[in-house]
């Protein structure tokens, strides 16, 4: 049975060789947290960069999501070197877009993408934790993705979404890929990591969400 105290899991860097770990971007995401109700940007990308290490574990029908995700987390994270400033919080990055009129191209437009998927993988993992052995992971991720992300997507990529949750793996190879494949992690130990994440990563969301609902901004095109 693996455990690991908070400084071990602090030691951890955000590689683009290590491992997707559950614990890792569940801490992430409660350090974006930020005040009272803003969320730290470059946290937030640190956070999704161990998010695409999961899509990488699914299939390789969702290629084209990781390499999406990354390029929305180079244009934020380049904005943020460039004027830390302006584009340190989320609140500040929206605030300064909305004065300057130009929330469509930048940031604030980048972001919400990520916000839109975030919402899907929450719900997804949401589905899994809930599932019952003799459920089709297939099934539960194409429920997620139509009741979040489909509604934003053309017909092709919601079509390329349906192949490759059809080619999901079992239940089981999903919650070895969750957690490493460290087989000495029993299951209900895995469950209270995922409902730990959904914890965290929906207070992120909904921080997001009343950010851009206050300054209208929820439909970006």
């Amino acid at each position: 049975m693996l455990k690991q105290t908070k400084n071990e899991m602090t030691e951890r860097t955000v590689t683009e060789e290590s491992e997707f770990d559950i614990d890792l971007v569940t801490e992430l995401f409660e350090k974006s947290l930020f005040g009272d109700n803003d969320v730290s940007l470059p946290l937030y990308i640190d956070a999704y960069r161990q998010i695409n290490k999961f899509f990488s574990l699914l299939n390789k029908g969702f290629s084209f999501v990781e390499k999406d995700l990354l390029e929305k987390e180079k244009i934020l994270h380049e904005l943020h070197v460039a004027d830390p400033a302006h584009y340190d919080t989320v609140n500040s990055m929206v605030s300064w877009e909305c004065r300057l009129g130009a929330p469509f191209e930048k940031g604030s437009r980048t972001l919400l993408r990520l916000h839109r998927a975030l919402l899907f993988i929450v719900d997804f993992l949401k589905n899994l934790k809930d599932s019952r052995e003799e459920d089709q992971i297939s099934m539960l991720c194409q429920a997620s993705y139509d009741g979040t992300l489909s509604k934003y997507h053309s017909w092709i990529v919601r079509k390329l979404v349906g192949v490759a949750a059809h080619l999901l793996a079992s239940r089981d190879c999903m919650l070895n890929a969750i957690i490493s494949g460290r087989s000495s992690r029993h299951e209900y130990e895995v469950m209270q990591a995922i409902t730990r994440f959904i914890s965290i990563a929906e207070q992120v969301f909904y921080r997001l969400q009343k950010i851009y609902e206050d300054k209208n901004i929820l439909n970006l095109p």
